[in-house]
């Protein structure tokens, strides 16, 4: 248990009607959850507002309840008014579990593309330089032995603290981690102090969430004042990334892939199909650098993760490059497929929206060994998500790929035809051979069977996730075992 006054030792309280000395058994933001002694804290969202379940709280036992409506306030007794219920249960967590992120090193990624590499690249390196590391982001939360598939990139207030307060508990002091624009926005890494932040880039996403890009940056921006910052990490190639840098002052250390002006940045670099080689130049000298991943983006990911990683020396740098030379990075991130044969052209990534899927396709195009090695690309796009975007997937896909199949992709409650119209209407007809497919499963299928040595299948959209939503269900559903399974099948080594 803890009183009012220790969990709001670090929130501002415009009123309240509560003692400080009441005493607190849980807190909860759904009235479902209340029991006798609960902190009940009301959150608006976009389908339900928790200030309507007031009255259910009470009568199923809470002491306090937290709101940002004075009306609500007037209304009930043993209330506290606050600015925003969403940013008080972030505080309020961290007080109920201890304020866990004060007692380690936390480092933020956010950015468009990259942040889920990037955070992995960072785990691998700290593993190397002997610092015990958690993750927590798109595919997993994880720590020592323990894994845990993510629900959200950025967990909710509650479960983000529980999760610091395990990793502590569990002997953790360094902990990458994942952090959205709408995570930011909706306050849910409030309460946590980050050491260091890392902008990797910006490009089109969540515009149905943010509406327009200047709404995405400022939240993206939001990392970067109000938690605490020791530094922040930039990536100085990106326009935006330089905004961010003319508009903030910070301790920054910039990174870029050949510009002298970073401070990590390469001066030489060879992105083929078996990854990624040069020469790196940090504050710490000039090494010779090696990873298995393939294309740019991710010789920008590397860089991010170096700059981040707490590298104090050249003996430190040497030591994390070695950890770069055998990290396969994010599972479904450019993933490589291994069939009976060895590793095959095959990739699977997640990439679900447009400067993802361009970023990997110029990847493939770079690494490709002839003009006449193919691409074959085969994606979809999810149900109930921006709309706005499939068209413009379908123009980059084709125009990026010999043979484009358009397929189902987390449809959710939208009827899967409908989305693969949509994505037509910007399928350049004239720069590609285009199938559509709704079976993804046959899709993915069918472009082996098309596949000729030396050309490269990207299978995009789903990457690391075993299911597919269909309705309100999950039916499990892997990219890797569909072609795994063919690739097994064939007495030839396809593609």
């Amino acid at each position: 248990m803890k009183s009012i006054g220790e969990l709001f030792a670090r929130v501002p309280v415009l009123r309240t009607k509560v003692s400080g000395e009441t005493l607190i058994r849980n807190v909860s933001s759904s009235s479902a959850e209340v029991k006798l002694g609960s902190l009940f804290v009301a959150l608006p969202g976009a389908k339900h507002d928790g200030h309507d379940f007031l009255r259910q709280a009470v009568d199923l036992g809470a002491v306090g309840l937290v709101v940002e409506q004075q009306g609500a306030f007037e209304a009930f007794t043993n209330t506290l008014l606050v600015r925003s219920t969403h940013e008080a249960l972030g505080f309020i967590s961290s007080a109920w579990y201890g304020d866990p992120s004060l007692k380690m090193n936390v480092i933020g990624v956010t950015g468009t593309q990259g942040k889920t590499t990037t955070t992995y690249l960072i785990r691998d390196i700290w593993n190397t330089l002997g610092r015990v590391p958690g993750i927590i982001g798109t595919v997993e939360y994880a720590w020592g032995n323990h894994r845990e598939r993510s629900r959200l990139t950025t967990p909710s207030q509650i479960e983000l603290q529980e999760l610091f307060s395990k990793m502590l508990n569990a002997g953790v002091e360094n902990v990458s981690m994942e952090v959205s624009s709408i995570a930011l926005k909706q306050a849910r890494t409030a309460g946590t102090r980050f050491q260091t932040a890392v902008f990797t880039n910006l490009g089109q996403d969540h515009l149905d969430y943010h509406l327009d890009l200047e709404n995405y940056f400022q939240s993206k921006k939001q990392l970067f004042g109000g938690y605490g910052l020791s530094s922040a990490v930039v990536n100085i190639d990106d326009s935006w990334g330089r905004r961010l840098l003319a508009e903030l002052s910070l301790d920054w250390r910039r990174f870029s892939l050949r510009n002298p002006t970073a401070d990590f940045y390469f001066g030489s670099l060879l992105c083929s199909k078996s990854g990624i080689s040069g020469q790196v130049i940090s504050p710490f000298g000039k090494a010779h650098f090696e990873s298995p991943l393939v294309g740019e983006h991710n010789a920008y990911n590397c860089l991010a993760a170096l700059s981040v990683s707490g590298i104090r020396g050249q003996g430190d740098l040497n030591l994390a490059l070695s950890a770069l030379r055998i990290s396969v990075g994010a599972p479904g991130r450019l993933e490589r497929v291994v069939g009976p044969f060895g590793a095959s052209n095959v990739f699977v990534d997640y990439a679900h929206k447009p400067d993802a899927l361009k970023s990997v396709l110029t990847a493939l195009r770079d690494i490709r060994e002839s003009k006449e090695n193919r691409i074959i690309t085969v994606f979809g796009c999810g149900g109930d998500r921006d709309k706005l975007k499939r068209p413009k997937m379908g123009q980059i896909a084709s125009r990026m790929s010999e043979i484009t199949i358009v397929t189902s992709d987390n449809p959710r409650s939208e009827p899967p035809e409908r989305i693969m119209d949509e994505i037509e209407k910007g399928i350049d007809m004239t720069e590609t051979r285009y199938i559509r497919e709704s079976n993804r499963g046959q899709a993915i299928r069918l472009a082996l069977s098309l596949a000729r040595t030396n050309d490269l299948v990207l299978v995009a959209g789903k990457g690391h996730e075993s299911y597919q939503i269909v309705g309100d269900q999950e039916f499990p559903f892997d990219d890797r075992e569909v072609i795994s399974e063919y690739l097994s099948q064939c007495t030839l080594q396809l593609p």
